[in-house]
């Protein structure tokens, strides 16, 4: 079944595609090949400059021009694309990338995601939990880069799956720039939607420093109508990057980068089925706020024989949820001698800053041997809480027959808050790192790198409320300290010009997770230790017909041992866990054509395999068999896009895109047998843009979803009923883009 299913969604991509990107008449090539499918992309994957197609590894760079002709905006816009990667949307800030099906759930929880984010080398992701996870805005970046497989030699903890490095344009000295976005448009049983991006570029002494900003406003009216509430799910993004650099010397460099970004969601995004298509039921609304700074200072030094880099962050995050408990009123009334009528809720979240720094130096020239060396420390501190609270609670108690006066149980002051929890978290990685590769003959190169890393992580977890007399408690503290080394090496073979083959071994790994104390009734585990992933994979890329056609295609074998988990207890509290071993296997192809001068089509097909390798018993709901998949991934993906430029002085341009992935489950609960699956996945998308050129001036319509598919990309058993995340549906709009 899933091969006819796959079999038949491919013949659906290609065929649809083709035949929208085949024109009833010839026209004149367009100018340029600016955005091109094919275009050579410089990147930074390996810390050193050079051609995507020439990094030995799974690599793929989405330009800054490509995104402009993708239309795409945040993560959902593009990152599915990329071959072996999908994106499952939830949540604003908490929504995960997973690479390569190297996941144990569909979104991000309470311990270290396997991904790593990244903007001009600066670590988005802590050590540890990552508390909200930026959705960078691709107005005015160079390039996305996307690194499949372990980064752990690298790039260090949070990278078992791969990392993605948003490389934002620097200010530029050399002469005055400004641009301006602005976007409108309609999503089905939603209002109208709108967002607002400039930027300015100000040289201040030419040739020698210059500053750069960027700010940007997005306004995603809800589509989910909340029935019980009231109201829908509006979500606003908002914030910039402003960027100044200093070249007192043709060989200096000094650079500073700030990133803030807020988003506001006024009530969750997702719907519960059980109430309608497009629509969810609680008692009060679930608003969700986040936001994110991230300072950092770089100076880059040219000393002739090899290049210095020193960079510094500093990052401060915030996030705050609210959750509808009242389904679970009824059981606390009865519990606690209680006679609560107004909602029950948890409002939960936290915040966290971070310190980061890492130098290295790498070698220059085109000598037979290329090195790099670094180290690299950061540490993050974070507190984090859970409240269970509801109005009018201290004349509730005074009632109860448990509680009230003479009893000696005090309630917060707020009158609100009955019972609450919190935890101070302290987590470091420290890393000495480096690779070095050496021609063997003309056409063989041996790579070898690794990182020599130690990680610690405390914990202190406290609780107050009725069942502390309201004085806070706090549990003895918990921590982890682990050191290890993560190797990597790699051949590579080009024995002609066009074609080149490898083979590579990495690994990659991540902390540990202590549990808080005390939010369930039920016992958990003290937390989970490191789990470590080895990678295998072998590939080739090959180009034809002058590089009009780019071929990749890569083998992958993971082995991931210990691996980490995030489980639930059955009265829905999240805890980590150590499983098994899992094993991944898979193969990514992707075939980019320039079929003529005006027209390119891509394609990607990936399949996978993720699955336990041994039974794992899941705590409270029973086991996991042999063969099961692992959540958040799924077993086919295909992206399609079509780019038809018609040419003349306006260049209309036609693209098409299609996405498709299998089904697949949102957690391991789903797994086990007599359990009814959480399930997501068993999609496919179809957009279409037409945009022309109007001077300095691009006007773009748009369609996005365009048959309107239910997309379900994360599914979660709540008190409420199951929630699930869609892709947003059916929308209509128009861009106009004015650059210098």
């Amino acid at each position: 079944m899933v091969n006819s299913v796959s079999f038949r969604t491919l013949l659906l991509s290609g065929g649809a595609l083709l035949a929208l990107a085949t024109p009833a008449f010839a026209a004149e090539a367009p100018s340029d090949d600016r955005g091109s499918l094919v275009d050579e992309i410089i990147v930074t994957a390996t810390k050193r400059e050079e051609s995507a197609r020439d990094v030995t590894g799974s690599v793929s760079a989405i330009s800054g021009q490509q995104l402009e002709t993708l239309g795409a905006e945040s993560f959902a816009d593009y990152i599915a694309r990329v071959p072996g990667v999908t994106f499952n949307e939830f949540q604003p800030g908490t929504s995960h990338v997973v690479i390569r099906g190297v996941a144990t759930n569909a979104g991000n929880v309470q311990g270290q995601g396997t991904t790593g984010y990244y903007i001009n080398d600066v670590p988005l992701t802590e050590p540890g939990w990552t508390i909200v996870i930026p959705d960078i805005d691709t107005f005015d970046v160079e390039r996305v880069e996307v690194l499949r497989g372990p980064q752990g030699s690298l790039f260090g903890s949070a990278s078992m799956g791969g990392a993605i490095n948003y490389i934002a344009n620097k200010a530029d000295a050399g002469a005055f720039d400004a641009a301006v976005e602005g976007t409108a448009g309609v999503t089905k049983d939603a209002d109208v939607g709108f967002g607002l991006k400039g930027m300015i570029n100000v040289p201040v002494v030419t040739d020698k420093l210059a500053i750069r900003g960027v700010y940007g406003y997005r306004s995603a009216p809800g589509y989910i109508e909340n029935v019980g509430a009231g109201g829908s799910s509006d979500i606003t993004v908002e914030g910039g990057r402003v960027s100044v650099v200093w070249t007192p010397t043709d060989d200096t460099e000094v650079s500073w980068m700030t990133l803030y970004q807020k988003t506001e969601a006024e009530d969750a995004p997702y719907r519960n089925p059980a109430f309608g298509d497009l629509k969810r039921s609680t008692a009060l609304r679930e608003p969700n706020n986040t936001d994110v700074l991230v300072n950092s200072l770089r100076l880059d030094q040219d000393f002739g024989f090899a290049k210095f880099t020193a960079l510094a962050s500093y990052q401060k995050k915030n996030q705050d949820f609210l959750f509808d408990f009242t389904p679970l009123r009824a059981l606390y009334n009865a519990d606690l001698g209680l006679n609560l009528t107004d909602p029950l809720y948890v409002e939960s979240g936290g915040e966290s800053e971070g310190k980061s720094i890492e130098v290295r130096l790498a070698s220059s020239g085109d000598g037979p041997l290329q090195w790099l060396i670094g180290a690299m420390y950061f540490e993050s501190d974070k507190f984090l809480y859970e409240q269970l609270g509801s109005s009018n609670v201290q004349a509730n108690f005074n009632a109860s027959p448990f509680f009230g006066p003479g009893t000696g149980v005090l309630i917060s002051p707020d009158d609100r808050i009955f019972n609450a929890f919190y935890t101070d978290l302290t987590a470091k990685e420290s890393a000495l790192f480096g690779e070095a590769s050496y021609d063997l003959t003309p056409i063989l190169k041996l790579t070898l790198g690794g990182r020599l890393y130690k990680t610690e992580v405390s914990s202190v977890s406290g609780v107050a409320g009725f069942g502390t007399g309201g004085a806070l408690v706090l549990d003895p503290e918990v921590g982890d300290e682990e050191e290890g080394f993560s190797p990597k090496v790699s051949i590579t073979l080009t024995p002609f010009d066009g074609f080149m083959a490898y083979a590579l071994y990495s690994e990659g790994f991540r902390f540990g997770t202590p549990n808080m104390q005390g939010l369930s009734a039920f016992p958990v585990p003290a937390g989970s230790k490191s789990d470590s992933l080895s990678n295998v994979e072998m590939g080739f890329r090959a180009d034809f017909l002058d590089k009009r056609v780019l071929l990749d295609v890569t083998a992958f074998n993971i082995t991931w041992d210990d691996i980490q988990l995030r489980l639930l207890t059955p009265d829905g509290f999240n805890y980590a866990a150590n499983g098994g071993e899992a094993r991944i296997r898979g193969l990514e192809t992707s075939l980019s054509w320039r079929v003529t001068p005006q027209f390119d089509l891509q394609t990607s097909v990936t399949y996978q395999q993720a699955r336990l390798q041994e039974p794992l018993f899941i705590l409270w709901y029973g086991t996991a068999p042999e063969g099961s998949q692992l959540p958040g991934s799924y077993d086919w993906s295909i992206a399609s896009t079509a780019v038809y430029r018609f040419g003349g002085d306006s260049e209309p341009t036609l693209v098409g895109s299609y996405r498709y992935v299998s089904d697949g489950i949102s957690d391991l609960n789903s797994a086990v047998p007599g359990i009814t699956p959480n399930k997501q996945g068993d999609y496919n998308i179809f957009d279409l843009r037409f945009s022309m050129n109007f001077g300095q001036t691009k006007v773009t319509v748009f369609g996005d979803n365009i048959f309107d598919d239910r997309g379900i990309t994360r599914t979660v058993p709540e008190q409420n009923g199951l929630s699930q995340g869609i892709i947003r549906p059916q929308t209509f709009g128009v861009t106009f883009n004015w650059s210098m």
